[in-house]
């Protein structure tokens, strides 16, 4: 490596460090507020943060404000009412993944949506209760206002002529953007309602795997399937057998978080699936066994990969048909 590329990644990191600096004060003066069992939490008002501020919802900036206010209420509550009961849950989740993705999704180049959607599916797929869960709700509420006024801040100067009522307006079924909604929020209540009705032990696993397929690209979306399932596995056999049995307890968070910052050079969506087992099979090692929590994780990805699939050819001779009908 010449000189001159030592000195740009130098550059790099002394930009990013940071933000990983600002990560690591955010997550663990969260887990001291509010406990560890609720630092899922943390990470979704995180990713709100870093990447809201960075990315324009695509309408009236007051107005995307409240929109994200809102959407935080929703995961406020509307993960633990969908645990109530599987069709009570396929109802709340419907209308919970409809207003995400209409209010945070409408800009395809963004990525305004993550924050919601893979906060609703992490946040049903961690549950608590009692004072934990009061306060998963009061922060998600008090975090949901300070991001919605930090965007505000951040977006005020970026003039936008369309409003919330033309986000509906814009919805039509020939849209590549309409056709994406309706596609993922179909599938993922699908799969939440089946992981409820059979008792799979991380239906959350799956969903997620279905949401990083469902691009709304297709030459995107068929170049992650093709690694998803073996970045997966590589992810889960490193940490069973190195980061489990070498690194002690008290360090793996710092690691977890050291690996998210070395994420932020790789561009490789292979490498970055290797990167995000650590931290899901970490934190689920909390409630399985390892082996069984490595299981666990390779066998839903299998499963997620194949839904998406399943999924995408099934919605694609489903619009082609309606367009033929037209």
């Amino acid at each position: 490596m010449d000189l001159k590329k030592i000195r740009q990644m130098a550059v790099e990191v002394a930009k990013k460090l940071p933000v990983f600096l600002f990560c690591v004060v955010f997550i663990n003066g969260y887990n001291r507020l509010c406990g560890t069992e609720n630092s899922i939490v943390g990470v979704v008002l995180l990713m709100g943060i870093l990447i809201l501020l960075g990315n324009n919802l695509g309408f009236d900036g007051k107005q995307a404000s409240v929109c994200i206010v809102i959407l935080f209420a929703v995961l406020a509550f509307a993960p633990k009412l969908s645990l109530i009961h599987p069709f009570i849950g396929l109802v709340v989740n419907v209308v919970s993944l409809t207003a995400i993705m209409i209010f945070s999704g409408h800009d395809l180049s963004q990525s305004g949506n993550l924050p919601f959607t893979m906060g609703y599916i992490m946040l049903q797929g961690y549950d608590v209760t009692g004072l934990a869960f009061q306060k998963r709700w009061i922060s998600l509420l008090i975090g949901g206002i300070v991001v919605g006024l930090l965007y505000y801040v951040t977006h005020k100067g970026t003039p936008q002529k369309r409003r919330v009522k033309d986000l509906f307006k814009e919805n039509r079924i020939d849209s590549t953007r309409t056709q994406w909604y309706i596609r993922l929020i179909s599938t993922l209540c699908i799969v939440m309602l089946a992981g409820d009705l059979v008792n799979f032990p991380k239906t959350m696993w799956i969903c997620l795997t279905v949401l990083s397929l469902s691009t709304p690209l297709e030459a995107e979306y068929k170049n992650r399937m093709i690694r998803r399932v073996p970045a997966t596995i590589i992810g889960s056999v490193i940490v069973f057998m190195l980061f489990e049995k070498f690194v002690p307890a008290q360090y793996q968070v710092m690691l977890i978080l050291l690996a998210g910052f070395l994420s932020m050079f790789i561009t490789s969506y292979f490498i970055k699936t290797i990167y995000n087992s650590f931290s899901a099979l970490i934190t689920a090692v909390l409630l399985f066994p390892a082996d069984q929590a490595v299981g666990i994780r390779i066998v839903a990805n299998l499963i997620g990969v194949l839904v998406a699939m399943v999924s995408i050819v099934s919605f694609s001779k489903l619009f082609t048909k309606i367009k033929e009908l037209e």
